[in-house]
């Protein structure tokens, strides 16, 4: 890894599509063999995070996307994060509520050669659950 700050610019562009919407930057930060734990429903690779980011913002009406914490040693970088938005489809088995949610996660990424590799994701479900009254 070229250093803190690439390794930094790097993981904060694999979000940059939960805001914007365009998953053309996904392809230049992920490794075409990327892993996801646990995987994501959306599939593997870029394609399954490209997946993922359409299916949050179609979830989460007026997504919004905040980076809470980021940490980078070496070649790993630890992100702490809230998704928030209002929730307009079925999430997590509970159908539409309307309601406002923030979903907070933390992510580990591993990068080599200049793209993110693999990722380690966390979410806080139940406090997801509890927020949608559920």
């Amino acid at each position: 890894m070229a250093g803190k700050t690439e390794a930094e610019a790097l993981v904060r562009r694999f979000y940059e599509p939960l805001t914007t919407g365009d998953t053309n930057v996904v392809d230049d930060v992920l490794a075409a063999e990327w892993t996801a734990e646990p995987p994501l429903p959306a599939g593997p690779g870029p394609d399954g995070w490209k997946g993922t980011t359409g299916y949050l913002r179609s979830v989460l009406a007026d997504l919004t996307f905040t980076i809470e914490d980021i940490v980078v040693d070496g070649d790993r970088v630890a992100v702490r994060h809230v998704t928030s938005g209002k929730q307009v489809a079925e999430l997590l088995g509970i159908p539409a509520t309307g309601r406002q949610v923030a979903v907070r996660a933390s992510d580990y990424h591993q990068i080599e050669g200049g793209r993110i590799v693999r990722s380690w994701h966390l979410e806080d479900y139940y406090g997801v659950v509890q927020q949608l009254g559920q």
